[in-house]
């Protein structure tokens, strides 16, 4: 059972949040000793925990993680109209071997995901990416995983498993259910061209800082079919975050990753949203800006819309592009305005297709008589 491996919340933090107003996460949130027999058979609910391995590699010096001055920051702030239940099951902590770290971390967050909890991590190696996604395996057939970093991690695969090389790890190791990867706010000084090409000629996408910071809502059709995310906190803009190994005078504000995770909130297949390379400073604005990170992703969990048929008229338009080379069909949520595009996978004569989210940009380059980005990137995927 994954609770053993876990420690749970000390008592001080869970007097604490007891402590706190009416109206705050303290007094909703329930911890491990709170669980009964009936909360397991929901599947409305998010389970928080913290992984304090923060080795990228087995001979790397062990960095001072804790996660309990975030988590005082977080059950001060204020609950929003929520509905979903909200449990802090504790940590993983690391051991000597970090492969058995690696071990327990995967069979906790698989464990948690089997239970019908949404999974907040709070951790230290971004390394652990892999065993976070290694969680999905007999879970989910195809798994498309996003990541908020400013670089790919596309290292050489070596036999240790690091911050530099999981997602070589994700694309080259058995079993290969890699069905889509987006990597959002890279930074192009810091990614050679050759890693761009090769993520291009797999037709995944990797989505430049400028681009989202331009215009946050460019993440939301990426995010709304992923199963899992990593955050890592590298990617925020150092003046703004501070309490990571691998600080960056560039990258997201702190209005901008808000914004950003409570989009990763909004999907609806989203399962497991991991904040990595995190590392104590002591800074209590660098705690309360994750906790207002995690404030946001359950926000738009509890707003999330529900999903309905694309043949209900009552929620969906159909909306036809007729082009000189082919003819678009598109599916407008009329209530959250959000779009997806149908793909044609007929086979033999025998009519399939796919119904894959895009973005308003998509359906503007079909009325421009142009072949939409997320079409033809699915498109190449099986032809």
């Amino acid at each position: 059972m994954y609770n053993d491996f876990l420690k749970p919340v000390s008592e001080e933090l869970q007097d604490f949040a007891k402590s706190c107003n009416s109206f705050a996460l303290g007094q909703a949130i329930k911890f491990r000793e709170d669980v009964i027999e009936s909360d397991e058979k929901s599947n409305d609910k998010i389970a928080i925990i913290g992984v304090t391995e923060s080795r990228s590699k087995q001979k790397d010096l062990i960095e001072d993680v804790d996660f309990s001055l975030v988590r005082t920051q977080l059950y001060e702030l204020q609950m929003g109209n929520w509905s979903i239940d909200l449990y802090d099951f504790g940590d993983v902590v690391y051991y000597d071997d970090k492969a058995e770290t690696e071990k327990v971390f995967r069979e906790v967050t698989n464990g948690l995901i089997r239970d019908g909890y949404v999974v907040v991590i709070l951790g230290g190696t971004p390394s652990l990416g892999y065993q976070q996604y290694r969680a999905y395996d007999e879970i989910v057939d195809k798994v498309y995983y996003l990541t908020i970093d400013h670089k790919l991690r596309l290292g050489k695969d070596e036999a240790q498993t690091t911050e530099n090389n999981y997602l070589t790890k994700i694309i080259s190791n058995e079993p290969f259910n890699l069905l889509d990867y987006t990597n959002i706010g890279f930074q192009t000084y810091f990614v050679a061209q050759e890693k761009l090409d090769l993520l291009d000629q797999l037709n995944f996408d990797a989505v430049r800082l400028g681009v989202i910071s331009e215009n946050v809502k460019e993440i939301e059709p990426y995010s709304r079919d992923a199963n899992a995310a990593l955050l890592n906190l590298s990617s925020l803009q150092g003046s703004d975050f501070s309490s990571s190994k691998n600080m960056t005078p560039n990258g997201f504000t702190s209005r901008e990753i808000c914004a950003l995770t409570r989009y990763l909130g909004f999907s609806n297949k989203l399962t497991s949203l991991y904040v990595c390379d995190y590392i104590e400073n002591y800074k209590k604005l660098d705690h309360l800006l994750i906790s207002q990170m995690i404030w946001y992703f359950i926000d738009g969990k509890n707003h999330r819309p529900e999903i309905k048929s694309f043949d209900d008229t009552q929620y969906f338009e159909k909306i036809f592009v007729p082009t000189e080379g082919y003819n678009y069909i598109f599916y407008r949520n009329v209530l959250t305005n959000q779009l997806w595009i149908e793909v044609d996978n007929t086979v033999d004569g025998e009519r399939k297709f796919e119904i894959i989210p895009c973005s308003e940009k998509d359906y503007e380059q079909a009325l421009n008589g142009e072949i939409p980005n997320r079409w033809w990137k699915y498109f190449k995927k099986f032809y």
